[in-house]
């Protein structure tokens, strides 16, 4: 039934989008005429009620919001994929509506919204010549190119304008695989730099905390299990630290959650945080914890949110580890294939000496400027102002 739903979901939206071009391939171009009003799109999940804080939906937002302070916002064309698989024909129509009106379109999609949008995207850009700015949410793109050997992935990659990515060492992946239009452009955020505390908090127990989504492949079981065998251990002396965590829950996650953060006497669960209020939550913590067990993570938004805040980061060495982060300087990391890793470094981190502390409080927060949205978004309009 799912697979039936899927393909008259896909076949929808295909078909829905292609008829917006075919029907509208004589109207005229901006580029070639000049005299049409500038129509940008962006596709993916907005969701301008703000209902989602996950790393996909903040940072397709926040292009949302700089294309429409830029290019102004009767310029701007959307197809929110938000809640697509509940209402697929409004997401096929908006989407047939934006590549008939505009030569530009941003895309910021997941797994699934690339599946159903590809197609038509690559289609739009060799029947219609729209420009597709692809901007990749999350680090996997390649073992999505090696998993499909019909080399589809790959041809609808080299119709779009570019695709922009988060790791120079991903750039060059796909290089290999391929891909003759990828470029880097890192993951970003809004940041106000005044909001970074640069000086180290003192007192026990640490405050620790984690700022992401809440599900198993974040390392959650394993930053509240191993705070725990700390403060077990620690015996009469009191607890070591407790751990804080925010982010939205996943829903099949929430009953084995809960589960775990009862068995946790210094773990606490803090909700979901609205993304201008990331830095201003987490500065006064001792570090984040950044177990992650998802090897492709990409850039992740929460390190950004840690170098808004000048906050060290104890972290596994995921894929781009180190294009973020550096051992010794920024905090300290471990090894990925190693998760038991986690509490020796932790006991590293909190014996090292508040100088030491504070010098990775400022490498992080020196390193935020390069991930604010001000400066990454300029090159974004440079490439959508460019002529072709």
């Amino acid at each position: 039934m799912r697979r039936r739903m899927a393909a008259l979901v896909s076949l929808t939206g295909a078909a829905t989008a292609v008829a917006g071009i075919r029907a509208l391939r004589g109207r005229p171009s901006r580029r070639a005429g000049g005299a049409v009003e500038r129509r940008i799109g962006i596709m993916g999940r907005i969701d301008l009620g703000e209902t989602m804080v996950d790393g996909q939906t903040v940072k397709t937002r926040v292009v949302y919001r700089h294309l429409a302070d830029r290019f102004g916002a009767g310029a701007i064309r959307t197809v929110d994929t938000l809640d697509y698989r509940h209402h697929p024909l409004r997401v096929a129509k908006d989407a047939a509506r934006c590549l008939a009106a505009c030569d530009d379109v941003v895309v910021l999609l997941s797994d699934n919204g690339r599946r159903f949008f590809f197609p038509v995207l690559a289609l739009a850009a060799s029947a219609r010549g729209t420009r597709v700015f692809h901007n990749l949410i999350g680090g996997r793109l390649a073992d999505d190119i090696e998993r499909d050997p019909s080399g589809r992935l790959v041809r609808y990659l080299n119709a779009f304008q570019v695709n922009w990515v988060e790791s120079r060492a991903l750039v060059a992946r796909l290089a290999e695989l391929g891909v003759r239009n990828a470029a880097y452009l890192p993951n970003f955020k809004d940041l106000d730099a005044g909001e970074a505390r640069l000086d180290a908090p003192t007192g026990r127990p640490a405050r620790l905390c984690t700022f992401s989504r809440v599900v198993p492949g974040k390392g959650i079981e394993n930053a509240v299990r191993t705070v725990a065998r700390l403060n077990e251990d620690a015996g009469a002396a009191g607890p070591v630290a407790v751990l804080d965590i925010y982010g939205p829950v996943d829903e099949d996650y929430e009953e084995a959650f809960r589960a775990l953060i009862e068995s946790a006497p210094h773990a606490r669960y803090m909700g979901a945080v609205k993304p201008e209020q990331g830095v201003a939550t987490i500065r006064d913590y001792h570090a984040l914890l950044f177990p992650t067990e998802f090897w492709g993570e990409g850039i992740p938004g929460t390190i950004v949110d840690a170098m808004g805040a000048g906050l060290p980061v104890i972290a596994s060495h995921w894929a781009f580890y180190s294009e973020m982060l550096t051992d010794g300087v920024t905090g300290l990391g471990y090894d990925f294939e190693r998760p038991e890793d986690l509490r020796p470094t932790i006991e590293s981190f909190l014996a090292l000496p508040r100088q030491e502390v504070e010098a990775m409080r400022r490498a992080m927060h020196e390193r935020a400027e390069a991930y604010t949205a001000d400066a990454v978004f300029e090159r974004i309009a440079e490439a959508l102002t460019a002529h072709p």
